[in-house]
């Protein structure tokens, strides 16, 4: 399989990763995991501002699965079940030093209970938040640690600034567009 690298500074020193190419079906089904991770996280999102927490739980399973299965397919891996997947998660954890990916998992698992002792008014919805927002965090550092995820990130941040000269297809127009 071929490989491309990229080079990224991390804590002083430039780090060169090495990278499998992706074929063009599995661009495609890295780019379809991601808008499904995503979009699943924004419904659990919803999910939570209506206080059904249980259908909120299901759906962060599904954004946090997507999320570490991308990773695994930029690096060209395939994670085959639920365990590889969550495995697969606590690596990439400590090796990127990252608590909420190597602990994602453990806290989704107890989320149900949780939730429960919330619906009985035994605890506050505190720590429901603090996983959900765990979670979160997770995946989004998962997607960054994808291929292009760091182009994602700042695009959705609007981080990305308009570019200073015209590309190949605003010269062809006569300027920029606007």
């Amino acid at each position: 399989m071929p490989v491309s690298g990229t080079m990224t500074a991390t804590g002083g020193k430039i780090v060169y990763e090495l990278m499998p190419e992706l074929t063009k079906k599995d661009e495609d089904r890295l780019l379809r995991y991601r808008g499904q991770s995503l979009r699943l996280l924004q419904d659990a999102m919803d999910e939570v501002r209506a206080s059904r927490w249980d259908r909120c739980e299901e759906l962060l399973w599904g954004s946090l699965t997507l999320a570490v299965k991308g990773v695994a397919l930029g690096q060209g891996k395939e994670l085959d079940g639920l365990k590889a997947v969550e495995a697969y998660a606590l690596e990439l954890g400590q090796e990127h030093r990252d608590r909420r990916i190597r602990e994602s998992f453990t806290k989704l698992s107890s989320f149900g209970e949780t939730a429960e002792k919330v619906r009985e008014s035994r605890i506050r919805a505190d720590h429901l938040v603090q996983t959900l927002e765990d979670v979160t965090g997770a995946v989004e550092r998962l997607w960054n640690l994808a291929p292009g995820g760091d182009l994602l990130s700042a695009l959705l941040r609007g981080d990305m600034d308009e570019p200073d000269q015209p590309d190949e297809l605003e010269e062809m127009d006569g300027g920029l567009l606007k």
